[in-house]
Parts: structure tokens; sequence; C-alpha cells
């Protein structure tokens, strides 16, 4: 499995995380990015189907709800949206 890739957005919002805050949120979504590059096939990768081959892993924080929102390419693992959860 190759490493995953940012959308740019998607890279700006787990660049913010990296600083001082919601340590818990950040330790969450590392757990859901190793999951995904061990095993995108797992059933906690592929909580949420969004047709199309895009994938919700929802990822609970101190204070909200994120969602990251993946799908594979010919290159491996992209993570299209990371951020609050609009479905929570």
């Amino acid at each position: 499995m190759k490493c995953s890739r940012f959308d740019p957005d998607a890279a700006a919002a787990y660049e913010r995380l990296q600083r001082p805050g919601d340590a818990r949120l950040l330790d969450a979504l590392n757990d859901a990015l190793d999951a995904l590059e061990a095993d995108p096939g797992d059933k906690r990768c592929r909580v949420r189907s969004f047709g199309g081959g895009l994938w919700g892993i929802p990822v609970r924080g101190r204070d909200d709800d994120w969602l990251l929102i993946w799908e594979q390419d010919q290159e491996g693992t992209v993570i299209r949206y990371l951020g609050t959860d609009p479905f929570a």
C-alpha cells in the first residue's frame, strides 16, 4: 500500500491539527490514517460510502466530530476531505 496523499484543503486541515490543541483528535486521525494505509478494505476504513469510490471514516475529537473522506486511485490513497463532520 502506498502512502496517503492529501488534497490541498485536507492537507491544510491536517497541518493545522499539528499545532497545540486537541491531541485526542490528532491521535484518532492518525489511527484512522494508519488503518487506511494498512488495509483500505478494512471495515473500519469504509464506515460511510459516498458512492463513486469515496469512503468516509468518522473521527471523534474532544469537542467536534470530524470526517476523513478518501478514495483510491492508480497511485494509492487520496484524502479528499478532512474536517468537521457535516453529517454529525
